[in-house]
């Protein structure tokens, strides 16, 4: 059994490519995806990415469930349980459609939670998690090529195809590498840089909860420093960079971009898009489905866009309303166990913000940011390695 963490770790690394192929392809074509619905070959190409990393997923339960907490592992199984029951009557669209199996609402998705278990492995995961370091710079490359492609002034709707997705997986990704405290000055200079690049490009998207992530994992990042001496020293360099940012922003082909960026997002200030959405979804409720759920094909009517939806600004409430009450308060009880339980990573490891992550990650799920969901996408999967690394049980597995 000494091969299967390599073929594990190859699974995962297969599965993520594919899906980050998937991803810079599917946001190229996002304006014919979300209106034509037409799905192209990298959905294929994205399904059988997921095949391999539902094979590490299992494999990484069988091989490493003892390194977790029981908790861990029984909330995994009831999980799917519930999910699997949920889906019972509409196991024919899976046949009929078998990238139903790893859509939003899918088995293989909260099958592919499993890959929380392969954070146990002290010497391939680390590989793993710089394979999502190197992408995310990928990914703010084809960002910013496709902000220059969408051109200057555009509105905000147009930023949103342009790089949606690619802002999603920035937002969840990448701030657990900008928290660290890199020994290497050169490293943390980059991640700093790169994340001044990521403001640019979440103001475009006129994300307003966004922002108030972005600003949480800044606050997150400085807190310790503004306790020492040197605190005013820390302040006035990160105001320089922001500063010198600012001017080469303004000078290049971008400074248009930024301009209009703020007139949307100042348009946005006072818009409330969830209330209504919330009234209509709760005036359809039907409480006899309340333990079940309805099923993953239901659909609700939404006057505000005068159609039927199968999804809401609120993945808390989504998820009780298809997969029933068990599913989501398992999920809840898995997630706040695991923001309040003791993370031995510390003892081993300088990590740092793997709770704050999960923190704003569990009020996202509560409706506070829009464009996440349980997933078969990259960021998802980065969240579930991270909630591993919180929770997994080091010093079973490391000599103190």
């Amino acid at each position: 059994m000494k091969f299967l963490p390599k073929v594990i770790f190859y699974c995962i690394f297969v599965g993520i490519v594919c899906n980050m192929i998937k991803l810079y392809f599917s946001q190229n074509d996002l304006e014919t995806i979300s209106f034509e619905e037409v799905y192209p070959w990298y959905f294929k190409l994205g399904f059988f990415g997921n095949i391999f990393i539902s094979i590490a997923s299992v494999a990484s339960f069988i091989y490493y469930k003892k390194y977790f907490p029981t908790y861990i592992s029984v909330c995994y199984i009831l999980l799917l349980l519930f999910v699997t029951l949920s889906s019972y009557n509409d196991l024919g669209q899976f046949l009929k459609r078998p990238t139903f199996f790893y859509s939003l609402k899918g088995i293989g998705t909260y099958l592919n939670f499993g890959l929380l278990f392969f954070a146990a492995d002290t010497y391939y995961f680390p590989k793993i998690i710089k394979v999502f370091y190197y992408f995310s710079f990928g990914v703010i490359i084809a960002s910013l090529i496709k902000l220059g492609k969408v051109g200057l002034g555009a509105s905000r709707k147009e930023y949103l195809t342009a790089i949606r997705d690619f802002v999603v997986y920035l937002i969840w990704v990448f701030p657990f590498f900008f928290l660290q405290d890199e020994e290497n000055k050169k490293k943390n200079l980059i991640n700093i840089i790169a994340f001044m690049v990521i403001f640019l490009l979440i103001l475009s998207t006129g994300a307003r909860s966004y922002l108030l992530i972005y600003f949480i994992y800044v606050i997150a990042k400085f807190k310790d420093q503004l306790k020492t001496k040197n605190a005013l020293l820390g302040i006035l360099s990160f105001i320089v960079l922001l500063g010198i940012f600012y001017i080469i922003i303004i000078n290049t082909e971008f400074s248009k971009t930024f301009e209009t960026a703020l007139n949307n997002l100042s348009e946005r200030s006072g818009e409330d898009t969830r209330s209504d959405q919330l009234m209509d979804f709760f005036s359809q409720y039907d409480f006899d489905y309340l333990i079940q759920g309805v099923g993953p094909i239901k659909q609700w009517y939404w006057t505000g866009i005068g159609a039927y939806y199968s999804y809401l600004d609120n993945q808390i409430l989504l998820m009780a309303w298809w997969a029933g009450l068990p599913a989501i308060l398992t999920y809840c009880y898995f997630l706040v166990k695991s923001l309040f339980i003791k993370s031995e990573i510390l003892l081993f490891e300088n990590i740092k913000g793997t709770k704050i992550i999960l923190g704003i990650w569990l009020l996202a799920c509560f409706g506070m940011a829009i464009y996440i969901s349980i997933c078969c996408d990259p960021y998802y999967y980065f969240l579930s390695l991270i909630i591993g690394l919180n929770a997994c049980q080091y010093s079973k597995l490391i000599e103190p």
